[in-house]
Order: C-alpha cells, then structure tokens, then sequence
C-alpha cells in the first residue's frame, strides 16, 4: 500500500500469532495513514496493545468503538452516495463485536 491512499482501509491483523512485521512502526505509519474517510483494524486488540513499540498507536485506536455496525440492505454504493449526496434506505443494521459473529454474517450474505 506503500504510497497509496483510498477512501476505507480494511487492515487485517488477524491471522497473527505475534506481532511480526508491523512492529516496525514505519509499516504501521503506512498501514494506519492511508484512509481518507474510514480505517477498519480487524486483530487481537490484547496482542498488539502489549507490544511497546505498537502501545501508544493502539491507544490511540482502543478510545474509537471496536463494534462494527454494517447495513447489510444498503442500497446504494458509496461513490453514488457521495455524489449523489443521497443515503442508502438502510434499515437491517448488524453490529459485529467478535470474528464469530463475523463469520456468520459472512457466510449468510
């Protein structure tokens, strides 16, 4: 993603046993700098808060909700949204709080 910027970010940590490469705080600059309107981290929140290095950037992360609320009948694309300046009719709100959940809500849509 190096230089890159989109309009949502989707940085998945998860299949992670130890904090590896993102330890490097410069890859975690790039990771955590490239949204213009959302940025998703999906991981272990207990594993990367305790790495010193990671600590003050998790921080940072942990005070924003770590719920993820997806409207799963939008009816409109965000581009056309955004354009448009009209919202999607979204009335089947799902929170997510957990990878179970997700999966679910995966393998159901």
């Amino acid at each position: 993603y190096q230089g890159r910027q989109n309009d949502y970010i989707l940085l998945s940590l998860v299949r992670t046993r130890n904090v590896g490469h993102i330890r490097d705080v410069r890859r975690l600059v790039v990771a955590l700098s490239r949204a213009r309107l959302g940025l998703y981290v999906f991981g272990r929140k207990e594993l990367f808060e305790s790495c010193l290095e990671l600590a003050p950037a998790f921080r940072l992360l942990s005070k924003r909700p770590s719920v993820l609320e997806l409207r799963v009948d939008e009816r409109f694309d965000s581009q056309f949204a955004r354009k448009s300046g009209k919202k999607g009719s979204a009335t089947g709100i799902v929170k997510v709080h957990n990878v179970d959940e997700m999966t679910d809500l995966v393998s159901t849509y």
